[in-house]
């Protein structure tokens, strides 16, 4: 089947599904609606459940390896670049910044572009026992399709993922081989933190999410031996074992999550590790939306992709009953975030019909516990709290509480929406994030005196952009309820008419 086919075919799928699910709702609209209120119930009750015993667990202690590696072998660490003007501190930062012997580490970098083969050249001849660059010249415009040029040229035992606008910790490689080396783990994750916090109140929440992301729900579900997806970087795993399992999906833009799950499937360990990655968040909606949506347009290319594979009686047995849920709420995570808004048109009707403002179409079957699904929400937001707190977000609690309900309850079914759409209708594509390198600056080489006041500065210019591109907390708190206001004036105008009240 040919791409253009594949297309038409998801296309076709999906507009029959939508037809089916209004016909339903217009032609039997009572027992439509109970089902899909007691179908979201069970499934959030499901999904909090699951998401309290994670972050129970999650909010223990970081697995830190003890002592040493047993031995060094040689680490790999890939930097794939594309249009990067900050490419050169990144490598900088990995030869003269990290510690580990300095023969034992290498660097490639994967370029797509003139610039990036100029500075890794550069750098090539500056480190010539180390760095070793590759410019690919025909190649598919994907992270994973670079990944997967990079990987039979890397020489290390071990391999890891920096992206260019990563700063990692100076001990992360010490304590990524012990973990690999000493306790036998295939893959290990560094915890993702973010350094341009102060940037714009998308960073400031961006922060807490990867809080509670990385610190609290992927430390549970390592500590718990579920499913522990990577993150796109500051990985680290044996390159044998990426070889095994098939390397990377090259048309997967998740391709992080991807390799996860194979490598679940085939029931090797991955864990999670008290060592930092110090990121760029993008600071503006339209950077952060294009980012997101590719985040969970992979999430679902893997649903689609091990949807057949994942309920079978021998998968199941392989892998036990609890990592199959792990994986299957982890892909479906687009969908849920969708479903919020579903779940809150339910409640608003179920509420105006309660206090007798609207006609009963719910009343009298839909049982009051049903509203739970609205409280288990509460669970998302505090883990990223808890989150913020064990890792010392900058950004008091209390100033960005409200922008986080615009962020999960708006952005985030937006960036799914946008993602489904994709999925149907459009060619795989990578929506490439900038990294203009703001927030790092001096973070590892200049003085306190030369970061203060290239943070002045820099603090300056971002005030500047944000109130010339940015949308303010008001704004978006205004879009976030007449988004609810048009949802319940959805509601009236279904209510409105009679043929509606016939079941």
């Amino acid at each position: 089947m040919s791409r253009r086919e594949g297309f038409k075919k998801r296309v076709v799928i999906a507009t029959t599904f939508i037809a089916i699910v209004l016909f339903f709702l217009f032609a039997f609209t009572r027992p439509s609606l109970l089902v899909l209120a007691y179908s979201i119930t069970i499934f959030y009750i499901l999904w909090g459940g699951y998401h309290i015993l994670i972050t129970i667990r999650g909010v223990g202690p970081v697995f830190t390896p003890t002592g040493p590696p047993n031995r060094f072998p040689k680490v790999s660490l890939i930097i794939p670049a594309m249009n990067e003007p900050i490419l050169p501190r990144t490598i900088e930062v990995v030869m003269g910044y990290i510690s580990y012997p300095q023969s034992l580490k290498e660097v490639l970098v994967v370029t797509d572009d003139p610039l990036g083969e100029r500075i890794s050249s550069f750098t090539q001849q500056k480190y010539p026992s180390n760095v070793r660059a590759l410019a690919r010249r025909a190649f598919f415009p994907t992270k994973p399709s670079a990944l997967n040029d990079a990987l039979p040229l890397c020489s290390g035992e071990i391999v890891g993922i920096v992206d260019v606008e990563d700063i990692p910790d100076s001990d992360v490689l010490q304590k990524a081989v012990a973990a690999l080396v000493n306790h036998r783990y295939d893959a290990v994750q560094a915890i993702l933190r973010i350094v341009n916090e102060e940037d714009s109140w998308i960073t400031k929440v961006f922060a807490y999410e990867y809080a509670g992301w990385f610190r609290v729900w992927l430390n549970g579900r390592a500590r718990l031996g579920l499913y522990t997806p990577l993150g796109g970087t500051g990985n680290y795993f044996w390159k044998s074992s990426a070889v095994q399992v098939g390397c990377w999906d090259s048309l997967n833009v998740a391709e992080d999550a991807e390799l996860a799950v194979r490598m679940t499937l085939a029931k090797m360990r991955i864990g999670v590790i008290d060592a930092r990655h110090w990121e760029e968040a993008p600071a503006f909606f339209k950077k952060w939306l294009r980012q997101r949506t590719r985040w969970y347009r992979g999430w679902l290319q893997s649903l689609w992709k091990y949807l057949p594979l994942l309920p079978r009686l021998g998968v199941v047995k392989r892998i036990g009953v609890l990592r199959f849920f792990s994986i299957l709420i982890m892909l479906c995570s687009p969908l849920v975030v969708l479903l919020n808004w579903v779940s809150f048109a339910l409640t608003g009707l179920w509420v105006l019909e309660f206090y007798g403002m609207t006609p009963p179409l719910l009343s009298g079957v839909f049982p009051t516990w049903a509203i739970l699904p609205v409280f288990l929400n509460i669970i998302f937001i505090s883990t990223w709290l808890i989150g913020g707190r064990l890792e010392k977000v900058r950004t008091p609690w209390w100033k960005v509480i409200l922008p986080m309900l615009v962020y999960s309850y708006l952005m985030m079914p937006l960036a799914s929406l946008r993602a489904l759409y994709q999925e149907i209708a459009k060619p795989v594509g990578w929506e490439k994030t900038e990294h203009p390198g703001r927030g790092v600056v001096g973070f590892v080489t200049e003085s306190k005196t030369k970061v203060s006041v290239a943070e002045k500065t820099e603090g300056e210019e971002t005030r500047a952009v944000v109130r010339a591109e940015g949308i303010s907390e008001l704004k978006a708190m205004i879009i976030w309820i007449i988004v609810l206001l048009l949802d319940l004036a959805l509601i009236s105008i279904l209510l409105a008419f009679p043929s509606l009240k016939v079941f």
